[in-house]
């Protein structure tokens, strides 16, 4: 399955986000599970507008595949801050708190290898939530 990645951006009012694998397609949203109904729904207009050209469907778009949202390091700490707390993102990733709060006021920049153990951390913790029952 194919990945498709959703460029996502901080905006005044909530989050933009852009499809760099298809040109025109772009959305925004007040909160970011707006922002992702929003981008499928935009994509899927585009889908259905070049059903009239289907040599403009971008090769990607004839494949299965999966939206993947990227963030930069501090729109990502903005939007989990309000679902999380630093402390507990910590926790999850193993990482000082003190130097998530770096990340998320842009004092510092975290490194390749951080950034993706910051992922793999909060991936390995959606799994763990999503084998929880009530």
């Amino acid at each position: 399955m194919e990945k498709l990645t959703a460029i996502v951006e901080r905006t005044g009012i909530g989050y933009s986000a852009f499809l760099p694998e298809v040109a025109g397609v772009t959305s925004t949203g007040a909160s970011f599970g707006e922002l992702r109904n929003n981008l499928s729904e935009a994509l899927f207009l585009y889908l259905e507008k070049q059903q009239e050209d289907p040599a403009a469907i971008p090769e990607i778009l004839k494949k299965a595949y999966t939206l993947e949202f990227k963030f930069d390091i501090q729109t990502f700490m903005e939007w989990i801050s309000k679902i999380m707390s630093q402390r507990g993102l910590s926790e999850v990733a193993a990482i000082n708190e003190c130097l998530l709060s770096q990340y998320a006021h842009g004092i510092k920049k975290p490194g390749p290898k951080q950034l993706k153990r910051l992922e793999t951390a909060l991936h390995q913790f959606a799994e763990d939530l999503k084998a929880v029952t009530f």
